[in-house]
Order: structure tokens, then sequence, then C-alpha cells
């Protein structure tokens, strides 16, 4: 096979020497492949990466629709102890998308297990027609292939570059207990093709509204906590579970907060508390804002603090669009 990615690209200069060494070092600290870690890095776009995954590997990107239709059927009966069921696909990197015209298609991942897959191939006594794609894209079939769900940080990647309403749309077709939402029409943005425009605010669902804590609740909460009694604590934590700020023991600092926030949309709280320094409260305020908004934009309380604030300005313009829009 050709050479890996990473020489790939530092041939081709497609990406500075620099970020190639923080995406590798990214990938040891995380795992999976290199290409997630540029594709979380935002070091390159989808269409460039499948083409570098191209010239790497020397092997052709396949035709959108194995990736958005592949087949269950595909996988041959194993023979001569060679089985391509879920574990053979995870260690190496693969997984068969159709058979046609005497010969199996598979769906690789960087780097390509050459060996195995020459064996694999020899036993079956079928020739493989190999294609490159991204680790999610691979985690993706295999889980439309074998029901072996992704692991959570792929789908926020996966729905950061294809986009959240698709997603879903594949997580509930391809989940292993039926679901009653349709199946993806369009998901795929593969070159040559130029990635489509973001939806139109009017191709969107309205948000629904979000519960307004009562003024008089927060007010009782902060009188308890001038009390310093024994309440005092529960008062805090209760102030923090409402507003996503933790002020401290001090009523004087909740009291002028609030003199501040009182009007403010108790959606702007939750954002707020996306960039929180504790992860407790970054973790709350992510698990409201998704079940209120149906979004998360990549999103996760506990990725590296770039990564948060670069999907939270984009789900917090998302919301602002939103509810700038006249209801129907």
């Amino acid at each position: 096979m050709a050479s890996r990615l990473s020489d790939w690209l530092l041939t081709a200069a497609t990406v500075p020497i620099e970020t190639l060494r923080a995406a590798i070092a990214r990938q040891a600290v995380y795992g999976g492949a290199l290409d997630t870690a540029l594709l979380e890095m935002e070091a390159l776009d989808e269409a460039t990466l499948w083409n570098a995954l191209a010239g790497a590997t020397g092997l052709p990107i396949p035709d959108r629709t194995l990736c958005e239709a592949p087949e269950k059927a595909a996988t041959p009966a194993g023979s001569a102890g060679v089985d391509l069921d879920a574990e053979w696909s995870v260690r190496c990197r693969a997984v068969p998308v159709r058979r046609t015209a005497g010969a199996l298609q598979l769906l690789c991942g960087e780097p390509i297990a050459g060996a195995e897959l020459a064996a694999a191939a020899a036993a079956l006594r079928i020739p493989f027609v190999l294609y490159v794609a991204p680790e999610i894209w691979v985690a993706a079939i295999q889980q439309a292939i074998f029901d072996r769900p992704m692991a959570p940080r792929l789908v926020r990647l996966f729905a950061r570059v294809v986009g959240a309403q698709p997603v879903r749309r594949w997580q509930a077709t391809h989940a292993p207990a039926p679901l009653s939402e349709p199946p993806m029409v369009e998901l795929a943005r593969l070159p040559p093709r130029p990635a489509p425009a973001p939806p139109s605010a009017a191709e969107r669902p309205p948000a629904p509204a979000a519960r307004l804590p009562e003024k008089a609740e927060i007010s009782r909460l902060i009188e308890r906590l001038e009390r310093a009694g024994e309440g005092s604590q529960t008062a805090r934590k209760a102030l923090i579970a409402l507003t996503k700020q933790d002020l401290g023991p001090k009523p004087k600092r909740w009291a002028s907060w609030w003199e501040r926030h009182q009007d403010d949309d108790p959606v702007d709280w939750l954002f707020e508390g996306l960039a929180h320094k504790s992860s407790e409260i970054r973790a709350a305020a992510e698990h409201e804002l998704r079940a209120l908004t149906g979004e998360y934009f990549g999103y996760h309380f506990d990725l590296p603090r770039h990564e948060r604030e670069t999907a939270r300005s984009r789900w917090q313009a998302w919301w602002a669009d939103t509810r700038s829009r006249p209801r129907p």
C-alpha cells in the first residue's frame, strides 16, 4: 500500500507540520485514527480529507451510495476460519458494503490492513474491491451492517461533519431496535461534490420555549442563602442548578448577579454554563440544552476548551437565529 496519511500530508504540504504534530499528539491521547483527530481540530475539511486519504492509500473514493445504502447481505459466509463479522471489521478497519459482479466491496480506514484483507479474500475465494473512507464513515457503516453502536466521540464528530439532523436519521434508521423515524435520504457529502449549504432558517423547526424560572424562586433561594443556616448549602446548590452559575456562598454576589440578569432569557444562562470552569456545570448545561433544542453542534463538556468554545459559538448562533424567527 501507499504511504501513510501523515507522510502524504507532509509531502503534499496540505497541513502545516505543527498542526500535524498536534493531531498526532491528540491521536495518542484520545485514540482512533489520525483522520479523526484532524477533523476534530478542523485542520482540514471533509472533502480535502477524502482526497488526502485516497492519495495516501492509493485507493479510490467510494460512490456515495456505498456509504448511504450499505447492504447487510454483502457479507459472505466465512470459510477456512474467516468470518467477516463485527470483530473482524473492527480489527481490520474494514466493513463490507456490497457484493456485486463476483466481488466484495469494502470500505477501509487508514492505515489499510493490507495483509489481513488479502488473507481474508484468499480464504473466502472472492476478490475484494477496496475503497478508502474516514474513520467516522467506517464506524457509521459498521453500525448499519453489524448493529455496532458508534462511539459517542465519533457520533459528535459525524454530526458536525454531515449535520445533526441527518445523523439523527442515520442513528434512528440503523439502531438495533427499530424506531419510528424515516430512513435517511441525503447524508454524505463526498467529493468532488461541493458541501451543501447549511439549512436555511425556514427549513429548521422552531425550538421549544424554555421554562423561565420564577423570579420569586430565585429571590427566595438568595434569601435562604443570606440566613447562613443549615439550608444555605442546599439553596446554593439549587441556585447553581437553575442558573448554571456558581458565585460561591456569599449572598451579595448572587443578589448582584440576579439584579443584572433577572430579565435574561434563561437559555442564555445555559449557554454561559457551557463555558463554565466546572465540568459538572458544563455537563448539566449541555444536557438541558440538548433536551431543549435537539441540537448539539459537536459540543461535549469534556472536550478541550478551544473545541468546546467553537461548538458553543455555533450552537448559540443557531439558537439566536431560531429564536429571532417569527413563529407560525
